[in-house]
């Protein structure tokens, strides 16, 4: 039967387990989850590391409340995006996708197709290819968003800065669907998530589901619903994100990246392999590597990836070590994410 952990009393008093597990949970990470829920930040949380116990507090849902349970599925929001590079992953090393040739080889219909601009597709997946975060393809009409996406241009060179854009990860799911000739969430069920053991991953709307966590972000969406705006335009799977998963699948998914048993070399060395570094700006294929995002306590060599609505994953493989942290955030963005590396470090007894 699944496991749930019930959780009590006033959102202060919501962090003290009601229910005990068989693993001692540290007083420590289960102390800075309540102080989180009791300023507001978040309304509650899971927390874990590969091979560890789950941490679980607060609420899941709000009016009736509801206890946080530790299988419950969040919306993953950009932390979703590191599914999408590993799709490519895949691509690349099965010899079906050059990371380093230019991206309109494989989406001729983009409006840079016919001109000398070089943005490859390793510039999409590390952000540096020149796009910004603008999304002027948001619209209802699913033939417009797409004559739209195509149509947009980047703002300045390819590799003169990075510039995290949502519209890059769009472009790389697109290039899966149209090497695989499979839409995007059923790729990742057969390339990815099946190979994984990752049951409880969706990248279609989950209305009714009863593990479902409100969000209470972008115009709170019904429970079970995407809050990001592309994905609620535009209603087929993409590249930037938006995927529903539960801490145990995530955890397959990072732990894999560790132990390396799964999948072709390739795969995980582009992952592991900084291949651009410039200002504030450190990138793997896919991931963060930068300090901004890395766990406290954690490696250079971390690669990590946040989410909107109050996610954070990360692996360090340097000292073995795989978490992640999903939320219903609530307060404001930057402090959750710092409240997310916080808890990571306190797991790993780094900070």
């Amino acid at each position: 039967m699944t496991r749930r952990e019930f959780l009590v009393g006033s959102v202060a008093a919501v962090a003290a387990p009601a229910v005990c597990e068989p693993k001692a949970r540290d007083p420590r990470v289960m102390a800075e989850l309540g102080r989180q829920i009791a300023s507001g930040l978040i309304g509650g949380g899971v927390c874990g590391l590969a091979g560890g116990e789950l941490h679980v507090a607060g609420r899941m849902r709000f009016d009736p409340a509801v206890p946080m349970r530790a299988d419950a599925l969040f919306d993953m929001a950009s932390a979703a995006k590191p599914f999408t590079a590993g799709l490519c992953a895949l691509l690349v090393a099965d010899g079906r996708l050059d990371p380093d040739a230019p991206f309109t080889d494989y989406l001729p219909e983009h409006v840079l197709a016919k001109e000398r601009h070089g943005i490859t597709v390793r510039d999409l997946a590390t952000h540096t290819g020149g796009f910004d975060n603008s999304k002027p393809y948001i619209v209802s009409d699913p033939r417009e968003f797409n004559r739209r996406l195509y149509a947009k241009r980047p703002v300045r060179p390819r590799g003169e800065k990075y510039e995290y854009a949502c519209s890059n990860l769009i472009y790389l799911g697109r290039i899966v669907e149209r090497l695989t000739g499979m839409d995007l969430e059923s790729a990742a069920v057969r390339m990815l998530w099946g190979p994984l053991g990752m049951r409880d991953t969706y990248w279609h709307d989950i209305p009714g589901n009863e593990r479902a966590v409100e969000s209470m972000l972008n115009g709170h969406p019904p429970i079970g619903f995407k809050g990001d705006e592309q994905a609620r335009a535009y209603s087929a799977a993409m590249g930037n994100g938006a995927a529903f998963s539960c801490a145990s699948d995530i955890l397959r998914f990072l732990g894999d990246l560790l132990t390396r048993k799964t999948f072709p070399k390739a795969y995980y060395d582009l992952f592991f392999t900084c291949t651009y570094e410039k200002g504030a700006g450190r990138r793997s294929f896919g991931w963060d590597m930068g300090e901004e995002r890395r766990p406290y306590g954690w490696s250079r060599a971390t690669i990590a990836h946040g989410g909107f609505t109050g996610n954070t994953i990360a692996v360090d493989p340097e000292n073995g070590w795989a978490g992640v942290v999903l939320t219903n955030r609530l307060g404001e963005r930057l402090k959750g994410y710092d409240g997310q590396r916080k808890l990571l470090g306190l797991l790993t007894k780094t900070a």
